[in-house]
């Protein structure tokens, strides 16, 4: 499908930017931010046409593997994957392939009998009749029945969104009957087959270390107004500074560092804020004091995946799975260059670990995920803390760099492969949404968007859909 490639005017350009609310739709790009290192290694991605009106510019932020399998939904979302100095809305995006639909927002294939095998995958983009950018990817179709009768391990490792297990849970319910392959998820946290290394406000720099300071994870219901980041409250013996928040529909958890005094919180009680942003008292059901990293051998204070390894019993081969899918609270809240080039070395330490207990196992590094489509959601999480705008230049950031370095022939024939979550996640309907009055003097109740990071149920699912058709590549 090809959208029309209309020929824009100047006056077109400014109607088209009134109408997103873009007042400053105009501005060229910089130099500085019209390059990037990844635009360098892949020069496909982008390209700058010059005008006398406007630089028109897009990068493509898509994998170089689409892993999909028979029956399974795949979507690519294009404001996951198209960035442009100017509004999407302004693009003409064209997928090239033999496969699937393009709709307006979005391409989607849910592969049928006898589509099995590799096609051709192009993004186009185009502005004012002329190409911008351009990626090819590889489309990868498995077939239903590919594995029937094998087996493998997959241990997750991630923050907050692997700690709730939700993307696991659904690859328990869905694909796990269909015992191709059987899959055992390993870890020292969830609950029956859902097991996982999920743990909320998480790094890489955590993962690839001793963990940190501990924090406490606070489990509560019925939350009015969530604390926000940085919020400092007191059970009454120890102040703790919020790290994590992760409500949805008034009900989850919050999850800090003690930053004053020196015992745990009770098992239960009340958190009264101190300082910052969020309910006056709140009361919790349930704290825990999240474990220092699994992987860290307090004794030789290094990492240490032997000992992780038999202290649970568990063996793994070189055909199993490792996934990591990290990097939200990385760049949070500001990115540069350092910060990048220390994500890759906590990385490359992680695998070097996992891969001198197993050897050449397959590494899987999920591209992290994108955040929700609005602002508000923001405003319901974090308050005046950060901004969907801001997060987002840090976002892109973060995956044009793990593209970069990882999104390589050479990284997948030492089977360290890039898994799109980012791309098949729907921000728009799969992030939670909740309802609130218009303002203080109107008693009308309007939606909207509630968290920031954390999709609901349905968008975790799709990150389980993105994982199984990974898997599936692998048997």
């Amino acid at each position: 499908m090809k959208k029309h490639d209309k020929q824009f005017s100047r006056r077109d350009l400014f109607k088209g930017a009134a109408h997103v609310g873009l007042a400053s739709v105009l501005i060229p790009l910089s130099t500085a931010s019209a390059s990037s290192p990844y635009h360098k290694e892949h020069p496909q991605a982008r390209s700058v046409i010059e005008s006398p009106d406007v630089n028109a510019a897009a990068a493509i932020y898509m994998p170089s593997v689409i892993y999909t399998v028979e029956g399974v939904e795949t979507n690519i979302y294009f404001d996951n994957v198209v960035f442009s100095n100017l509004p999407n809305e302004l693009l003409a995006i064209d997928v090239v392939c033999g496969k699937g639909r393009q709709y307006d927002k979005f391409w989607r294939i849910t592969p049928q009998p006898g589509d099995e095998g590799i096609s051709s995958f192009r993004i186009d983009v185009s502005f004012a009749g002329q190409l911008i950018a351009s990626k090819t990817s590889e489309l990868i179709i498995t077939s239903k029945s590919k594995g029937s009768g094998k087996s493998l391990k997959v241990l997750c490792i991630g923050d907050s969104t692997t700690a709730g297990g939700n993307y696991i849970s659904i690859i328990n319910t869905d694909f796990q009957p269909l015992n191709s392959p059987s899959m055992t998820f390993l870890g020292t946290r969830g609950t029956g087959p859902t097991k996982h290394e999920g743990r909320g406000g998480w790094k890489f720099s955590q993962y690839a270390g001793d963990g940190g300071q501990s924090t406490y994870q606070f489990s509560m219901s019925g939350i009015d107004e969530a604390p926000g980041s940085a919020s400092v409250y007191t059970d009454g013996r120890s102040e703790f500074t919020i790290s994590e928040i992760n409500i949805t529909g008034g009900k989850g958890y919050v999850a800090g560092r003690r930053s004053k005094g020196t015992e745990s919180p009770a098992s239960s009680g009340t958190l009264t804020k101190i300082s910052g942003v969020g309910a006056a008292a709140i009361p919790y059901s349930n704290s825990v004091m999240t474990a220092a990293n699994p992987f860290w051998n307090l004794k030789t204070q290094r990492l240490d995946f032997k000992k992780y390894l038999a202290d649970h019993a568990y063996t793994m081969t070189k055909d199993d799975l490792i996934t990591v899918h990290l990097g939200i609270n990385d760049v949070f809240l500001e990115n540069s260059p350092a910060k990048l080039a220390s994500i890759k070395d906590d990385f490359n330490k992680m695998v070097a670990e996992f891969r001198s207990v197993v050897p050449q196992i397959n590494i899987g590094l999920c591209i992290t995920i994108p955040p929700s489509i609005s602002q508000d959601a923001f405003a319901v999480s974090y308050a005046s803390g950060q901004t969907l705008k801001g997060y987002m230049e840090n976002y892109k950031q973060l995956v044009d760099f793990l593209l970069v370095n990882y999104d390589t022939t050479q990284m997948r024939a030492s089977r360290i492969y890039c898994i799109g979550f980012n791309y098949s996640i729907d921000r728009t309907n799969n992030f939670h949404k909740t309802t609130m009055k218009a303002n203080a003097r109107s008693s009308q109740m309007v939606e909207t968007w509630g968290n920031g990071v954390h999709p609901d149920n349905s968008g975790y699912y799709q990150m389980g859909d993105a994982l199984y058709g990974f898997i599936k590549s692998l048997i």
